[in-house]
């Protein structure tokens, strides 16, 4: 079988989830059009359009739009998708579906993640067959840890971004141990290290604020409807962040990790999207980037121990110096002990 790049892999596997995704909403009678679907995936009123032709005049579906509903329907209610091949590649993308599954269950994403599974095992072709257990022995997987997140708080939350409709929640800072109720316009969620978030317009803070959907403690969908935010990017808001903690204002950040750990951080992808690398004399590597918070670069810094220096700015030295200092009365204590 020939192999495909990953970057195919991907595309493909993205691919199959609009038709899935729009073959849902097609039987769930919600009309789904170009704009929906594009708000939904994070692409174009172009892409969003070429797959519903391509639903409609490639895999020949009863497809038709609604001008009363504004959007697409099936003129044949009881019609089933066509049956999809997939590579092994694919397959091996379908395995991992399945752990994370069994890793999840019970819990918001796991639901999510288990019908998905279950809709690309049933589009499949009787002339490929997955053998699981064989897999199994040649590729394991370990996903992050996740809090708990009611799943039916979950789809409402995804629907209300979706719709667009103004939210009200009672929602738990963790920072400052308090309750308070929150009116928002909810506009993206985001998986970050298996935990959701809710990126929405905080009419209590008056700008973009990022919320732990797991802290949420009570959700009302209103019927207010509300527009996106003419100047805000959300391709560049969350670049602005390093892992999922923001500020105001950038700033630049410069980490030099010796030639021993410079090893295993060439092997990974980057740690920021701004990030800028340098390659030194003597083994070590040069990472500067940009970003609006320091609490989570001086988390990042702090695992490599003295295999990493912040260089830039003085303020997160200064800081990781105090926690270390912090750290070494702690242990001195014990020691005495």
């Amino acid at each position: 079988m020939k192999k495909e790049s990953k970057q195919t892999i991907r595309e493909r596997m993205t691919y199959f989830a609009r038709v899935f995704w729009i073959d849902c909403e097609l039987r769930a009678n919600r009309y789904p059009n170009a704009r929906k679907v594009a708000a939904h995936f994070e692409v174009n009123a172009k892409t969003a359009h070429r797959t519903l032709e391509f639903m409609r005049d490639q895999l020949r579906l009863p497809l038709a739009y609604s001008a009363r509903h504004r959007g697409w329907h099936y003129t044949e209610p009881a019609y089933a998708l066509p049956a999809i091949e997939l590579t092994e590649g694919e397959l091996v993308a379908i395995l991992l579906a399945e752990r994370l599954a069994r890793q999840y269950r019970g819990t918001a994403i796991g639901r999510q993640v288990e019908e998905a599974f279950a809709k690309v095992l049933s589009a499949m072709t009787a002339t490929v067959s997955i053998d699981l257990g064989a897999l199994s022995e040649a590729h394991s997987f370990e996903a992050a840890a996740t809090s708990d997140l009611d799943p039916e708080l979950f789809r409402r939350l995804g629907r209300a971004a979706i719709e667009r409709r103004r939210i009200e929640m009672t929602y738990y800072t963790a920072g400052r141990g308090e309750l308070t109720r929150r009116r928002a316009d909810p506009l993206h969620l985001r998986n970050y290290l298996g935990e959701w978030y809710l990126i929405a317009y905080d009419h209590y803070r008056n700008g973009i604020r990022d919320f732990h959907a797991g802290r949420i403690r009570e959700l009302e969908v209103t019927e207010e409807r509300f527009d996106w935010p003419e100047d805000f990017d959300l391709a560049r808001y969350l670049d602005s962040g390093f892992a999922m903690i923001r500020g105001r204002e950038p700033i630049d950040v410069e980490i030099l990790f010796d030639e021993y750990q410079a090893r295993w951080i060439r092997e990974r992808g980057k740690v920021h999207p701004t990030e800028e690398r340098e390659e030194m004399a003597d083994g070590g590597l040069r990472i500067r980037l940009r970003v609006t918070a320091l609490d989570g670069v001086r988390r990042y810094v702090m695992q490599y121990g003295s295999r990493a220096e912040v260089v830039a700015p003085e303020e997160l030295r200064r800081e990781i110096r105090e926690e270390i200092e912090a750290m070494q009365a702690i242990y001195s204590q014990n020691i005495s002990k």
